[in-house]
């Protein structure tokens, strides 16, 4: 052996870069999983936060809709209530007619028997002022008769369109 102190040198400069070279491979293999289970992690925890995301959304959405029948339940009574509430108004404004037709009737009625009273010769108490204050009685009532009725419709319909109004928006609040 002509370099025989060569050979150990070589072999123990081979066996360190093979431990150094499988060294090496150990920890980027190690590098390798532990960034793959950090990836995997990253994975799961962004499906989970989808997951959160979308619970959230429907939870959002199942809530809007909750309120949403609320509000339509609510402003669905204030317009019965408010449709009763005109159907009395227009049953007194019914009411009201009636007992003017009832008081002209009658007016009329005693009209008629002034003048008969007045028309005959024995009568004692009966003179023309009195059938023209009756006349004018008649013309009053009967005119005005008229213009109270269409300013009560309108005030009937205006009041009930102004507390619909008010009590929808009341009950379409937030609370």
């Amino acid at each position: 052996m002509i370099f025989p102190d060569i050979k150990t040198p070589l072999l123990w400069a081979l066996g360190l870069g093979l431990v150094a070279a499988l060294a090496t491979a150990g920890i980027e293999g190690t590098r390798g999983a532990s960034a793959r289970t950090a990836a995997a992690k990253a994975r799961q925890e962004l499906a989970e936060y989808r997951g959160s995301m979308a619970e959230s959304g429907r939870l959002a959405e199942r809530a809007q809709r909750t309120q949403e029948q609320t509000w339509r339940t609510r402003v669905d009574g204030v317009i019965q209530d408010g449709q009763k509430q005109l159907a009395a108004a227009r049953a007194d404004a019914a009411s009201a007619g009636a007992a003017e037709r009832r008081v002209l009737d009658q007016l009329a009625t005693f009209r008629a028997a002034v003048r008969t009273a007045s028309a005959a010769p024995t009568a004692a108490g009966g003179s023309p002022p009195a059938e023209a204050a009756l006349d004018l009685l008649t013309n009053l009532l009967g005119g005005s008769g008229a213009a109270l009725r269409e300013l009560g419709r309108f005030a009937d319909a205006t009041h009930g369109a102004g507390t619909i109004c008010e009590r929808h928006a009341n009950a379409v609040s937030v609370e």
